[in-house]
């Protein structure tokens, strides 16, 4: 806020009651910014009662202020014991002013803040306090189909940018008064809205209250985006591994409300945290639960062993062809040792660096524009595949296992940037000790995610199903019949969820 005001001083500051003064005030705060309109107005039955409208026009519905703000103050009709001073503004709040809300404030930042965010604010001559009367106009994308987690089957709506909206769209999924919103506000320059949502009485005391600890505990300028946040309260924000769900369906959020979780909203982000999270949901979708139970277990299964290639196909393949060809079959071996003997690098040398070039046309479709992107990616990988072959630099067999990967690591999206630190650091072990290095990475991997936890819930739950209802929706998905508790690992409390009436 504009010409030196501190936060603390601006805190301390309150209204005078005279309009000149006030609005001068006012313009210091605000510094020069055209966007900010400071409208005066006098009533026309008293002339006594005046003041000034303020308000940013690029945030606001200008017929609200016209109808519902200026125009009953202009011609409202003052009565013999109308008094000026204080109790004039909240009279004129409560019974002139007709916006959905409005309400008095006596501290100069409290309305400046509000003018930011696209209320309007009145100043009335020989009163200390400040009408805010809402008059925000949401400039929004509609709701449309997400685009990351797309589904044939279910729900095709997905979160926008605006805050409200979202929150919106999950109190139409949950029709419960027990569905709670809390909202903060987080980053000292941009103001940004957060909100904390979960159901009372599913979502465990001690989940809500570390949310809110852990959102209060930091300070920062400015947040821009859900991650963000996601950084700076999970617990461990140094991990390649995210101990918070990001999803941007209302469908998946109100899944998780239902099962005990918390979820966090960031205004201007169209995805939604979830905590705690698990390490098994990075394998499962929301299709799963829209379609046939067996068809879903198959696919799920798939994802499982989709991530396995995705991370060990490059170092195996390494391992066994440099440290131990006796495990490779003879006729196999030939063609392979064929292939490779006019090919010049080692072969883990051809292996880094044909990775290396994946993801590069990888990044190149997601970044440029989508129409191009699909053509850089695809005739890319066609024209490269195809001219590297032939010029003997690397051998077919390599190209084989590495588009293999890419498509195995399609099927886990969640865990994209996992996959690729994964694999490049188990072909760097394989490399050094063969099929013994690639043991060495995966209980590594094992034992690190292992020691991750979300909100005080163990990572790998499920993985290693401690009960027998925690297998059901794990590696598989059980028919909603055999599903009647809740996660163990996130309700202690409300664990059934389902029984049949007769």
């Amino acid at each position: 806020m504009g010409n030196g005001y501190s936060t603390e001083k601006l805190m301390s500051l309150k209204f005078s009651g005279v309009l000149e003064d006030d609005i001068a005030l006012m313009k210091d705060i605000l510094g020069y910014d055209d966007t900010v309109v400071f409208r005066r107005f006098q009533n026309i039955f008293d002339k006594k009662i005046c003041g000034c409208v303020i308000f940013t026009e690029v945030l606001v519905n200008n017929i609200v202020i016209d109808q519902n703000v200026v125009k009953p103050l202009l011609e409202f009709r003052p009565s013999g014991n109308t008094a000026l001073g204080e109790g004039l503004s909240e009279m004129l709040a409560k019974g002139v002013v007709s916006t959905d809300e409005a309400k008095t404030k006596d501290k100069p930042f409290d309305a400046v803040t509000s003018i930011l965010i696209g209320d309007t604010v009145v100043l009335i001559d020989t009163c200390p306090r400040a009408i805010v009367a809402n008059s925000k106009k949401y400039s929004i994308r509609g709701i449309s189909v997400p685009e990351t987690e797309n589904a044939v089957n279910g729900p095709k709506e997905g979160f926008g940018e605006l805050i409200v909206t979202n929150v919106g769209l999950i109190r139409r999924k949950v029709k419960n008064p027990n569905l709670k919103f809390r909202f903060f506000e987080v980053g000292k320059v941009s103001r940004t809205r957060v909100c904390l949502t979960y159901i009372e009485g599913l979502c465990e005391d001690r989940i809500v209250s570390e949310m809110i600890e852990r959102i209060s505990a930091f300070e920062i300028d400015s947040v821009l985006d859900v991650s963000y946040i996601s950084e700076l309260i999970s617990d461990s924000p140094g991990s390649p591994f995210e101990t918070m769900g990001k999803t941007e369906r209302p469908d998946v959020v109100a899944a998780k409300l239902f099962e005990g979780r918390a979820a966090l909203l960031v205004d201007g982000t169209p995805y939604a945290l979830t905590a705690p999270f698990l390490f098994v949901e990075n394998f499962q979708a929301n299709e799963d639960y829209y379609e046939n139970y067996w068809f879903a277990s198959f696919t799920r299964i798939l994802r499982f062993i989709s991530f396995f290639a995705a991370v060990s196909l490059p170092a195996l393949y390494i391992a066994l062809i440099s440290y131990h060809k006796e495990m490779i079959p003879r006729n196999l071996l030939v063609s392979i040792a064929r292939s490779r003997a006019s090919v010049p690098f080692p072969a883990a040398v051809e292996m880094f660096v044909l990775l290396m070039l994946f993801d590069l046309l990888r990044e190149a479709g997601v970044r440029l524009p989508k129409a191009i992107g699909v053509t850089v990616s695809t005739v890319g990988a066609i024209v490269l595949g195809q001219s590297i072959v032939s010029a003997n630099i690397v051998s077919a067999e390599m190209i084989i296992i590495v588009a293999m990967c890419g498509i195995a690591s399609f099927l886990t999206p969640k865990l994209e940037a996992e996959i690729v630190l994964l694999r490049l650091s188990f072909l760097a072990l394989a490399s050094m000790l063969g099929v013994y290095g690639y043991t060495i990475g995966v209980i590594g991997f094992t034992a690190y995610v292992s020691s991750l936890s979300s909100f005080g819930v163990d990572f790998t739950s499920y993985i290693i199903p401690r009960t027998k209802s925690g297998a059901k929706d794990g590696y598989v998905r059980m028919p909603w019949e055999k599903m009647r508790r809740r996660p163990y690992a996130i309700q202690k409390r409300n664990k059934i969820r389902f029984r049949r009436k007769l």
